[in-house]
């Protein structure tokens, strides 16, 4: 059952991504006004959107040729990981390097700026969630994995039952594999480590690049925010597009049972049942929404300054 509801979920992920894609938000600004941060958004989105690119290419090719490599699937695993941390290395980077024109400073603004001031708190809220969602799974995983039939530790949920064969009763033991087991938890858990760093390193980025001009400030908090929502954005689809395969391979599992199942079992065959069509789901959108970051726009024409002549040919006031 859980193949077939991840098999039906595949149009709405298809769907979300392409709402995604089409909510870009974009601010137009005249071609005179805020250069600082129309230079510094073009830079730090092009980085960042280079990043992404390059994290696809490398998602791609474990996805292609990871089995070749490694056939139980290990390296493939790491996919999502492999987008989420180009997206990282681009917003790092251009963070890093976009600074404002160096020239006299007439105003400077007294502020202490934080990472929590930028964080949307919605996005927030729900990379916590799915992050603790993640951790969940790849603790049971690990707690009830087992050796498989080659000794590989945690690749196998294994369980062990009396059964009644040919009118006596009879201890037998059944494995069910792939299991997200220690096999695969462990490097897992190490590259989403490493990503959660990425993460920390690209936000401080973000807040500790120095501020352009005062009458810029309102344009340039905005861009910050932004630039905060998509490494959000980009760690929540590397946590969904890791959740999705662990929480269906569970599902798979614990679904073709020979013994009695505990309540347990029951509640973590379920929920796995559900989350993970909703994590692909969530990664299709996440996906669309980092092709789609919100841009600043340069107006050609500079905005009409008082007295000069209006389209219908009255001066402006």
């Amino acid at each position: 059952m859980g193949i077939g509801v991840s098999v039906l979920a595949l149009p709405v992920a298809l769907a979300a991504f392409v709402v995604a894609m089409l909510r870009r938000r974009t601010v137009t600004v005249g071609v005179n006004e805020h250069p600082d941060v129309v230079r510094i958004a073009a830079r730090t989105r092009g980085l960042r959107v280079a990043g992404l690119l390059l994290g696809l290419v490398v998602g791609a090719l474990l996805l292609l040729l990871g089995q070749r490599v490694d056939a139980l699937g290990r390296l493939t695993a790491l996919a999502p990981t492999a987008v989420g941390a180009g997206v990282l290395l681009g917003a790092v980077l251009g963070e890093l390097t976009a600074r404002p024109a160096v020239g006299i400073r007439r105003a400077a603004v007294v502020e202490t700026r934080t990472v929590r001031g930028l964080l949307p708190r919605a996005r927030t809220v729900l990379l916590l969630v799915c992050a603790a969602l993640l951790a969940a799974a790849l603790a049971i995983g690990a707690a009830w994995g087992a050796p498989d039939d080659q000794q590989r530790p945690g690749r196998a949920f294994t369980e062990r039952c009396e059964q009644v064969i040919d009118g006596g009763l009879v201890s037998t033991l059944h494995s069910q594999g792939p299991w997200p087991g220690s096999f695969y938890a462990v490097p897992l858990a190490i590259a989403l480590g490493v990503l959660a760093l990425l993460t920390l390193a690209a936000l401080r980025a973000v807040v500790r690049r120095p501020r352009p001009t005062p009458e810029s400030l309102g344009l340039d908090t905005m861009l910050r925010r932004w630039s905060a929502g998509n490494i959000l954005t980009a760690a929540t689809f590397t946590v969904l597009g890791t959740l999705g395969p662990v929480a269906t391979l569970i599902a798979l599992s614990l679904g073709d049972r020979q013994c009695p199942v505990s309540f347990a079992e029951v509640l973590v065959r379920w929920t796995s049942t559900v989350v993970g069509p909703l994590a692909l789901v969530g990664g299709a959108a996440a996906l669309g929404a980092l092709l789609v970051s919100p841009t600043i726009r340069v107006d050609d024409l500079p905005r009409p300054l008082p007295g000069d002549a209006a389209p219908v040919g009255a001066p402006v006031r």
